[in-house]
């Protein structure tokens, strides 16, 4: 029988039905948003700071729910240490980060990485130091373009920059590093801080297959590659400092550099099958993943 006024009882059942049930959606998703502001304030379990080389920048599939333009993979090292060791990783590390950047906002819509850290938090990995100063920038874009603009220079880069580099590593990024890692230990007393070196950019000498590949002059290959080594060692040496974790790739890396055709953990400029350039590949990311289990242990 057709109800000659309004909705039939049976609809009218239904609608309700279907808003008692958002209504309980509702106040689902706001107790969740609660208790994941509850944890953050606490801090997350294990947590990933750090710059592109934390966040696998070249490595796909990438986090569609990371922040915009932090380019981080679902399977970089700490993800992979996260699967291995049983434990979610909450990963807040960005790409072009600083030390500064891990309590000062890098873009307007996300907040300071340290401010996933907090008492709770029993593990803490990161990669950081290689964009302090602009040295990434310096070795690569920067290097690349002094080469453009003296081709018939052996070191341009060398030229250009020469001992600053490695100076403002000591003076600048070495102090910065050790403040840094002070403020993760404050921010999580209860935490072990694991701080992952890089692998090898740059291998020990440039050939000029190598040098057209890294669109390097072959001369500041070597010089690059004695950069980087100063730069690992101011990351040892901040961890010895603050009594953190260490994961030296210095080694483990040699002969798999960008240069290093099919056995390459770092992407070359040219001929590069991930990118960004310059950064490490699926099986870095697998090598550093190893490094840091191996260490936890």
């Amino acid at each position: 029988m057709r109800m000659p006024y309004g909705r039939s009882p049976r609809r009218r059942r239904g609608i309700r039905t279907v808003l008692t049930a958002v209504a309980a959606a509702g106040a689902l998703v706001g107790g969740l948003a609660q208790a994941g502001q509850a944890q953050a304030a606490d801090g997350y379990p294990y947590v990933n700071l750090g710059d592109s080389y934390s966040a696998g920048a070249a490595v796909f599939p990438q986090a569609t729910s990371a922040a915009t333009f932090c380019s981080n993979s679902l399977v970089n090292y700490s993800n992979l240490v996260a699967e291995r060791r049983g434990t979610p990783v909450v990963d807040v590390s960005c790409a072009g980060a600083t030390t500064d950047h891990l309590d000062r906002s890098q873009y307007r819509w996300q907040g300071p990485q340290i401010s996933a850290v907090g008492p709770a938090t029993r593990l803490v990995t990161l990669t950081i130091g290689a964009n302090n100063n602009g040295l990434f920038a310096d070795s690569t874009s920067a290097c690349q373009q002094a080469w453009f603009s003296a081709p018939l220079s052996a070191t341009p880069c060398r030229d250009k920059f020469g001992n600053s580099l490695v100076d403002k590593i000591n003076t600048s990024t070495y102090p910065d590093l050790v403040d840094a890692l002070r403020r993760i230990d404050d921010a999580a007393p209860h935490a072990r801080v694991v701080l992952v070196g890089y692998p090898q950019i740059f291998p020990a000498a440039g050939t000029a297959l190598c040098s057209a590949s890294l669109l390097t002059a072959p001369g500041d290959i070597a010089y690059l590659h004695r950069v980087f080594a100063a730069l690992d060692a101011a990351m040892r040496r901040a961890a010895e400092a603050t009594d953190t974790t260490y994961v030296d790739m210095t080694k483990v890396s040699a002969g798999h550099d960008a240069c290093a055709g099919d056995r390459r953990w770092v992407e070359p400029t040219l001929g590069a099958v991930a990118f960004p350039a310059m950064h490490a590949n699926a099986r870095g990311q697998q090598a550093m993943a190893a490094e840091v289990v191996a260490a936890l242990r």
